[in-house]
């Protein structure tokens, strides 16, 4: 009479997931058509190789490997979890191609007791073990950023409040300085979370009083790639001169006119300048206050740049240059408005 049984030699080979045949020398006796094709070998390279000269691999990631194996011939099922073994890619640079895999080793017991094979079920979780590193690496900078915006707000606080006659006005100028970081941190965490443009900056602080068309005000410049520390030390300054406008300069009333424009310095610089025209006489500030140690210390302190500010007749200048910069962005675009 026929076996009618099912053919196990066939659900081995058609088997979905990695499945691979060990001897108790280590010697690969077979290897399903999965495993074959996610190691990228054929069974004819790698059958009756011992494992470990089929597969190289570095001392320090064989221990695992080598300790689970043993521990499986003895009969205890094993598994490695998340083990970064490099298999050969002939399209990689070094020839070798790093893979995280979790493996899970089954005993073959005989009807005796005995154990001559083992098989080894191996996954490749590569795809796992990188999203989990994005995730770390974005967590730690989230942590990073957000310890240093509270350090910034609780300066802000202290230095408003000291050069505030009064509650009225502290609450006034320290919401102004929260909203301007408020919306820079929006366009940061809204899809660009390492780089804005300094047109994005200057344009998003300015959204109040600045309309497509507007004669009144002119921004031009090259395209340049901010970080997220320039974004938001920018946003600072470009706040601070804004509201100084408003209050006593060219955006007071319709009369006066403002112009920003910033061009690239030598290496990765770049000089961003402010002016203001039509102000009629102008006189400089009797007193310095926390606005004024952004725009002449703090900002250039972070961008580790200069800045200068001058009055003239009837116009104002304010300067801020960064001759240097890590990582900084080369591309050639040009906006205007």
């Amino acid at each position: 009479m026929a076996d009618d049984g099912p053919d196990f030699e066939a659900l081995f080979r058609m088997a979905p997931v990695p499945l691979l045949v060990l001897d108790r020398s280590w010697g690969i006796v077979t290897a399903n058509a999965a495993y074959l094709d996610a190691v990228g070998r054929t069974l004819d390279d790698i059958r009756g190789q011992h494992v470990f000269d089929a597969f190289p691999g570095q001392s320090v990631h064989r221990a695992p490997i080598e300790a689970a194996f043993r521990a499986t011939f003895d009969g205890e099922p094993t598994v490695v979890e998340r083990l970064p073994y490099a298999i050969p890619d002939a399209d990689a640079p070094s020839g070798m191609r790093e893979v995280w895999w979790t493996c899970r080793h089954e005993p073959v017991v005989e009807a005796d007791g005995s154990i001559d094979f083992i098989i080894q079920k191996s996954q490749n979780v590569t795809d796992l073990v990188r999203t989990q590193e994005l995730k770390d690496a974005i967590t730690a900078e989230l942590q990073h950023r957000v310890g240093n915006l509270l350090t910034l707000v609780s300066v802000i606080a202290k230095r408003t409040a000291a050069t505030s006659d009064d509650l009225q006005t502290f609450l006034s100028r320290f919401e102004g300085r929260i909203q301007a970081l408020a919306r820079i941190h929006a366009d940061l965490t809204g899809g660009n979370w390492d780089r804005l443009t300094l047109d994005a900056v200057v344009t998003r602080q300015l959204a109040d009083y600045h309309e497509p068309g507007s004669r009144q005000i002119t921004i031009t410049g090259p395209q340049i790639e901010l970080t997220a520390m320039e974004a938001q030390s920018i946003s600072m300054a470009i706040h601070e001169l804004t509201t100084n406008s408003v209050k006593h300069g060219a955006l007071r009333s319709g009369a006066g006119k403002l112009a920003i424009d910033w061009e690239r310095l030598a290496d990765t610089g770049y000089a961003l300048r402010w002016q203001e025209n039509g102000l009629g006489a102008v006189q400089p500030p009797e007193r310095s206050g926390f606005g004024s140690m952004i725009l002449d210390q703090i900002v250039p302190s972070q961008l580790r740049g200069t800045a200068r500010r001058e009055f003239g007749k009837d116009d104002y200048r304010y300067e801020i240059s960064v001759p240097v910069r890590p990582q900084a962005d080369v591309s050639d675009g040009a906006v205007a408005s």
